[in-house]
């Protein structure tokens, strides 16, 4: 049995199909109606019908514009049109759409509409999958990965486009570098044409190396994620696949590799891996490949990275605040020299602060302003350093990010995501939600959405998760603190879903959590 959602503004329409598609094919079934494109959107996110039959005007959200919301999800698009909007029907073939239906509508059109469509599903389901899937999934990757609950219930359409016998899952994350700088040359001018240039090339090398073993995922931006399930795609292979892009279509890419695992169900955290790998291209510099798996250190339990003396810098650079930052990157280094960490360690925790205090930067668009206020280079970070050389860095680095920060303040106090945020970070021990912030910043919920994902790079729900559970992992060090105390003061009413919440995005549950810390105060004490 197949799914239909009909959208249309009028009511005899939708009464008129909802009664008719059944009769015309059994094979049909209408299981929802819906008079405008926004809530049909959020309908497929949710039951992701196989066809969506909408109206070409509709207010708050017309048919074409929702066809083009609907290009990534794995379903097909029938317009519905009368004569005086005929040019737009065909328009919208060209755009992706199965067919359209000349209002009055007729049922013998509608019949042959569902039986050709019918047909088609048959066919590709009948079909082998190739190495390069269908783009049309990249929204159900993208939602179900970057949330921390499947509301949808997307893990379960998904689990199947995973490849037959697939042992060692690995997520790739590719990002274009100096995207703006490559759109705005006059070779190219498009951002669409730049991605596509490049996953062209990546899809012959992957195809060439392995049919059928990886699968596009989706991208974000200057980004896109790939999921490999051979172990040829090692680093060697991405290092000649960088060569090749750079050779082919003249774009410098950098790649970061995640951890691995046989379970599907870990894919989200195998992306954060990859995501994080790929920051350290800010650090190595661009067009290399970072594997997650290079930091995997056997006493990194036994030390423990210094996440509060991190926060407290973060928050000094956040506020201005030189003599507080320059003291914890004192404090800092002085803790790593006392615990007597080895270099790999050592190293390691180093770049993590600097992609941490890296951030704050990035968060303004402003990071490459604070390296050419820099007297010194990266290039610190490709040999061993000492100690003092690496604290002789981070002061300088730090006094170029206040300085950057503060010339960006006073350039952006007004702006839409500066004023969201303030809100965000005030309110997110409340029960807020994105149409509250969208309220605040004077935007529909809607476009505030796309917005703060463009301008982030990441969802208002991940964002605000992310910084609720920051906000937990400090408060649990606070012995006296009941969990469901923390987890009232963060946001979350419900006990229960903010410890899944929390071991879902921290790996481990806030008891485990709480009892490492436990364990690493009384070793220190010791």
């Amino acid at each position: 049995m197949y799914k239909v959602l009909i959208v249309d503004d009028e009511p005899k329409v939708r009464r008129g199909l909802s009664s008719l598609v059944p009769k015309l094919d059994p094979e049909w079934e209408v299981v929802g109606t819906t008079t405008n494109g926004e809530e049909a959107l959020q309908f497929v996110k949710k039951l992701l019908p196989d066809l969506v039959i909408t109206d070409i005007r509709m207010p708050r959200m017309n048919g074409l514009d929702l066809l083009g919301e609907l290009k990534e999800y794995p379903l097909q698009v029938v317009i519905l049109s009368g004569y005086g909007y005929f040019e737009y029907a065909r328009t919208a073939i060209q755009f992706g759409a199965f067919d359209f239906l000349l209002k009055p509508l007729k049922p013998e059109a509608i019949r042959d509409v569902l039986g050709r469509l019918s047909a088609q599903l048959k066919l590709a389901a009948q079909e082998p999958r190739t190495g390069v899937p269908e783009l049309r999934y990249s929204k159900l990757w993208k939602e179900w990965m970057l949330s921390p609950d499947d509301e949808q219930g997307h893990a379960s359409k998904l689990k199947p486009l995973i490849p037959a016998g697939a042992e060692r899952l690995r997520i790739a994350a590719i990002d274009i570098d100096a995207f703006d700088k490559v759109i705005s040359e006059d070779q190219w001018g498009d951002r669409q044409l730049v991605a596509f240039a490049v996953r062209n090339v990546l899809h012959e090398l992957l195809a060439a190396r392995s049919a059928g073993r990886f699968r596009y995922l989706y991208q974000n931006g200057s980004q896109m994620y790939y999921l490999s399930a051979d172990e040829s795609f090692s680093r060697e292979f991405w290092e000649g696949a960088i060569e090749t892009i750079a050779r082919s279509v003249k774009i410098s890419v950098s790649v970061g590799l995640s951890d691995e695992s046989s379970n599907f169900e870990d894919m989200p955290s195998l992306l954060a891996n990859a995501r994080e790998s790929l920051e350290n291209k800010w650090i190595h510099g661009e067009g290399k490949v970072s594997d997650y798996r290079d930091f995997r250190l056997e006493d990194l339990l036994r030390i423990g990275y210094p996440e509060q003396l991190e926060m407290r810098i973060v928050r000094a650079i956040r506020g201005g605040d030189a003599s507080t930052a320059y003291a914890g990157l004192e404090e800092f280094v002085l803790k790593l020299r006392e615990s007597k960490a080895s270099f790999r360690l050592f190293q390691r925790f180093c770049l993590q602060l600097l992609a941490s205090l890296l951030k704050v930067s990035h968060e303004q668009k402003a990071s490459h302003m604070v390296f050419r206020r820099m007297s010194r280079s990266t290039e610190l970070f490709a040999r061993e350093f000492t100690a003092d050389e690496f604290l002789g860095f981070m002061r300088e680095f730090v006094e170029a990010s206040l300085q950057v920060l503060e010339w960006s303040r006073s350039q952006k106090q007004s702006r839409t995501l500066d004023k969201a945020m303030a809100y965000i970070r005030d309110n997110y021990a409340r029960d807020i939600s994105l149409d509250d912030v969208a309220g605040h910043v004077g935007m529909s919920s809607s476009y505030f959405s796309t917005y703060f994902k463009q301008e982030t790079e990441t969802s208002f729900v991940e964002f605000l998760t992310r910084l609720r559970m920051d906000a937990a992992k400090s408060l649990m060090k606070d012995t006296d603190l009941r969990l469901y105390e923390i987890a009232g003061m963060v946001g979350y009413q419900d006990v229960k879903y903010f410890s899944r919440l929390f071991k879902k995005t921290m790996n481990a549950t806030p008891i485990e959590y709480r009892q490492f810390f436990d364990r690493k105060e009384d070793g220190n004490a010791k």
